[in-house]
């Protein structure tokens, strides 16, 4: 049992955002907090030398201190806090096992780093400083401590152990990569497919996270069960949540919504993922219409599907310009696609070059961009040579255009309740 000396006693509850609770295993040395149900991550600690110092039960943080000052407690002088002779290192979460005040029983750090997993402690649990720092400030007074004494694992509970992307870790927050809930295993979305060149954007007035490369668009909402992959929303098991502003996913949706493949070797606890590397690093993505072309249903096909390079909406250049009525070639010499469109004739360096309308330099930038053998141009670019109208929103993903004067026509995207999809056994 450790006194420590009470510098500051918290005369009022701190209120939590969150429900944390913590689980202390003396028979394997192993601290575990969750928050809200969720397994965030599980750490060594040294227990009291004989099995009866450090009392078992349920307990609560009644004391939380920084840098603490330490007595012995057969006497001595007060040691102060954050010197290297004080052993219970730069924080204390006392807690009121055996109807203590919190200042004999708590959870801290240590001066004797090579002491945790052991049993060295008069009762405390001890912790490495790192952990008791970053453990501390997620733990209010009032939080929940059990203490048990079995031989269960504690980092069992986690599906894996490790991660890998392309064959390569990915560098999460400190013990907030991997997160346990039940059975299910979660992540968070942008560590992930950072290293795959995804475009990530978040959402604040709709609170949805949008995933996108040049292949597929993924819409994700913490809370929501539903993804929408390019036009199709589909129903899945479990819902994402939001953690310290991250978006986490179960696993299974990177492989049922992302594409990727998920393979866990055999007699391992590592999840290995795998998917194609964007190319365009996130510069070009999908950005999926549902479209009207002169009033009239204009139905692409979702691998030509219209795509977002910047402020630039690039669209299939032959869909668009068979459907305006103009004509499209191929200069095999010059290197140039040529598009007729009654009295204009339109040159296009596929090398970025300036295009030319019969046979003058234009200053609007075609921006063409060949994906999979499509060519693609700047949507502005045929409103500026043909005389396009068109009006896009980008809150809706709603576009107005027309190749006629005063016509109106209209681009939206699919309703999701038209489009909705179950999916079963995810």
């Amino acid at each position: 049992m450790t006194v420590i000396q009470l510098a500051f006693l918290l005369a009022f509850p701190q209120v939590a955002l969150t429900e944390p609770r913590v689980l202390i295993n003396k028979g394997t040395n192993q601290l575990a907090l969750f928050e809200n149900g969720y397994l965030l991550d599980v750490f060594p600690v040294a227990t009291g030398r004989q099995p009866q110092f450090t009392p078992e039960g349920d307990w609560r943080v009644v004391v939380k201190l920084v840098y603490p000052a330490w007595r012995h407690p057969d006497g001595g002088p007060l040691i102060p806090g954050g010197v290297p002779e004080n052993p219970l290192g730069p924080r204390w979460l006392g807690i009121n096992a055996l109807g203590t005040s919190g200042s004999n029983y708590g959870v801290h750090g240590n001066n004797a780093p090579y002491s945790i997993g052991t049993y060295a402690s008069s009762g405390c649990v001890r912790m490495y400083n790192d952990d008791i720092v970053w453990l501390y400030e997620r733990i209010p007074v009032g939080t929940e401590v059990e203490i048990v004494n079995n031989d269960q694992d504690l980092a069992a509970l986690k599906k894996y152990d490790h991660v890998t992307v392309n064959d390569i870790e990915p560098e999460f927050p400190p013990h907030l990569g991997l997160i346990q809930a039940g059975k299910v295993a979660y992540l968070p979305v942008r560590q992930i497919v950072s290293y795959l060149g995804y475009r990530v954007i978040w959402d604040d007035s709709a609170d949805t996270l949008l995933v996108s490369s040049i292949e597929r668009e993924v819409l994700i909402k913490p809370g929501s069960r539903f993804v929408t992959v390019n036009t199709k929303t589909y129903e899945a098991g479990d819902a994402p949540f939001l953690l310290d502003d991250m978006t986490y996913v179960p696993d299974y949706y990177f492989k049922n919504f992302f594409g990727f493949e998920n393979s866990i070797g055999e007699g391992s606890r590592t999840l290995a993922l795998r998917a194609p590397v964007d190319p365009n690093g996130g510069r070009v993505v999908k950005y999926n219409l549902a479209i009207q072309f002169n009033g009239k249903p204009f139905n692409l096909p979702e691998s030509l599907s219209t795509l977002k390079d910047g402020q630039n909406l690039l669209v299939p250049l032959r869909p668009f310009c068979a459907a305006a009525g103009a004509t499209v070639g191929w200069n095999d010499e010059m290197k140039t696609v040529e598009i007729k469109l009654k009295d204009k004739q339109v040159s296009i360096p596929v090398n970025g070059s300036p295009s030319r309308v019969n046979g003058v330099v234009v200053e609007t930038p075609a921006n063409i961009f060949i994906h999979n053998g499509t060519s693609y141009l700047n949507l502005s670019f045929l409103d500026s040579v043909f005389g396009f109208s068109s009006e896009l929103s980008e809150q809706t993903r709603t576009l107005k255009i027309s190749t006629a004067k005063n016509a109106q026509v209209v681009f939206r995207l699919l309703p999701s309740a038209q489009l909705s999809l179950r999916m079963t056994g995810l």
